[in-house]
């Protein structure tokens, strides 16, 4: 049951073969290497470093096997990158087995957007726990300033009495200098932490007070940087525990059989 709903949302959603090609064609970068791929870790480490220079980023990680003959899939940043013909060409974008029908970088996208929520520790998050028995887990990057993380917000208590725990991490919209960026970190320098979300958001009475330079402030901007890392540019953007991502704002009552019948 864990696989059925989520292979139903990528095949009900797989693009057409025309689509595909026109995607990579518009999604796609080709760079001309000069040193030809080995497995050799002097070779690899050299690759990377021409990677680094042509992509003009030093995020970039050393390149893997992707079960395909003959091409290595590389990451810099929160983007994908395939590497093939030795080394000499890459290619950015996403890679699709028609066969299949599976995106295989979206599959690595999921896994990076997990290790990096793990990473992050249940300490530093807000938790909304399930009633009863936990079901489900809903992630979400906030921002007390906006609108819609607002909307969520007022429907939380639907999502945790059907079993989805929401696991609030902080995203303020602009960094340091957004609107929602002081109010965050006083939600999360507060005693309670739950009640001052419900007041910052607006579905609870009562004032968040001045003490915004707490130990616990540093989790606003340690939020925002994991945010960029899995390419946020949004809130609330949601993710479900495997790591698929919702597009914005989810209205429960299509959240709730999408999380629930994974």
């Amino acid at each position: 049951m864990a696989h059925s709903w989520t292979n139903f949302q990528f095949l009900t959603n797989f693009p057409t073969m025309k689509s595909i090609f026109s995607q990579a064609v518009a999604a796609t970068l080709v760079l001309l290497l000069s040193t030809p791929f080995a497995g050799a870790a002097e070779e690899d480490a050299d690759i990377t470093r021409l990677l680094k220079l042509r992509l003009g980023t030093n995020q970039v990680e050393p390149a893997t096997e992707t079960g395909v003959e003959g091409v290595y899939m590389t990451r810099f940043g929160n983007k994908f990158a395939y590497l093939i013909e030795g080394g000499r060409y890459v290619f950015i974008g996403d890679m699709v087995d028609l066969k299949e029908a599976r995106n295989m970088t979206e599959v690595a996208r999921r896994d990076l957007v997990v290790q990096e929520l793990e990473s992050y520790g249940d300490d530093k998050k807000i938790i909304f726990p399930a009633v009863n028995e936990e079901r489900a887990v809903l992630n979400v990057f906030t921002d007390t300033s906006c609108g819609y993380c607002q909307q969520l917000h007022s429907e939380v208590k639907f999502l945790q009495e059907a079993g989805i725990s929401v696991h609030y991490y902080p995203f303020p919209r602009g960094g340091a200098r957004g609107p929602g960026y002081s109010d965050l970190r006083k939600v999360w320098c507060a005693e309670d932490r739950l009640e001052a979300m419900s007041i910052a958001k607006g579905t609870a009475a009562g004032s968040l007070g001045d003490a915004d330079t707490c130990e616990q402030a540093q989790y606003v901007d340690d939020g925002y940087l994991l945010g960029n890392r899995i390419g946020i540019n949004g809130t609330p953007a949601l993710f479900a525990a495997d790591g698929a991502k919702f597009n914005g704002y989810v209205p429960y009552q299509q959240l709730i059989p999408q999380l629930v019948n994974q």
